[in-house]
């Protein structure tokens, strides 16, 4: 299965491992990373905030990882009207790469699907 990866499933895994600390490892183990230039920008500029300076040195390794492995695509020129304008990115590179999005931000992407792309839960994409 091709995924694109939320950057909030990213920093959970840093900070805390867990559900999404699986689902990274399920990704990069079993599944196709399609990433963008957009999504990584915002991966490394989240990665530098203060607040995650005490999981940056982990979440710069996933990200790296991710970003070794992954297929990058540029992302369709295709807007779903969601409430955050700069989440739109997600399904722009998730319809550009026919993946489907994890996700933990339920309230940006309230709809289990949108266009042609399925919209996952960490924990609903482990459970599948």
């Amino acid at each position: 299965m091709k995924v694109v990866i939320d950057c909030n499933v990213v920093v959970s895994a840093a900070r805390a491992g867990g559900t999404c600390g699986r689902v990274i490892v399920e990704v990069v183990r079993h599944h196709e990373v399609i990433l963008s230039e957009p999504i990584l920008d915002e991966y490394l500029r989240i990665a530098q905030r203060p607040k995650h300076t005490r999981y940056r040195d982990v979440l710069l390794a996933i990200i790296k990882e991710v970003e070794t492995i992954a297929t990058v695509v540029e992302p369709a020129d295709i807007v779903f009207g969601i409430r955050d304008p700069d989440d739109e990115v997600y399904l722009a590179t998730a319809v550009a790469g026919d993946a489907v999005l994890i996700t933990g931000n339920s309230k940006d992407f309230t709809k289990p699907k949108y266009g042609p792309v399925n919209v996952f839960s960490p924990r609903a994409f482990l459970d599948r």
